[in-house]
């Protein structure tokens, strides 16, 4: 059996500002920040190794099946919002995001945050959050650098 390393990284992950209506009874967030990519890190799958990693939002990483994650450079999502104290604000995450590497594909499922999904911009006007998530691994999935983007809205 041959073993592959795959490379599994959410490279870019997009952020969407939520619009505020005249129904919406809250300010929207100033701003939203990017601080970290969601990585992986480099995993032992396909040519018949499949099943799961999993990146916490607090970033720790395990696995299930037969695949084998290597290496310890691996990293949940790091975000800020900044607004207005006092303000609420929503946080919707994907249900799944697409990793590809040209025609080929896995999934991120389970995806999570460090923190609930409403809230109240508390005093200093910033809330940093985790987002973590379970990269599935197929018994076929070729050896290859796998990236995607993922959307996660806040308003």
């Amino acid at each position: 059996m041959r073993a592959h390393g795959l490379r599994a990284t959410l490279g870019s992950a997009i952020l969407a500002l939520g619009c505020m209506t005249a129904a919406t009874a809250f300010a929207a967030p100033t701003s939203v920040t990017k601080n970290q990519d969601f990585d992986f890190g480099r995993v032992v799958g396909g040519a018949g190794r499949s099943g799961t990693i999993t990146v916490t939002p607090a970033g720790s990483r395990t696995y299930s099946g037969n695949v084998l994650p290597l290496g310890t450079t691996f990293t949940a999502a790091r975000f800020t919002i900044t607004g207005n104290v006092g303000k609420a604000y929503t946080l919707t995450l994907p249900a799944n995001v697409n990793m590809n590497a040209g025609a080929d594909q896995m999934t991120v499922t389970a995806i999570t945050s460090s923190i609930p999904l409403t809230g109240i911009i508390p005093a200093g006007g910033a809330v940093s959050f985790s987002v973590g998530g379970t990269l599935n691994v197929g018994a076929a999935q070729r050896n290859a650098p796998y990236s995607g983007s993922m959307n996660i809205s806040v308003k």
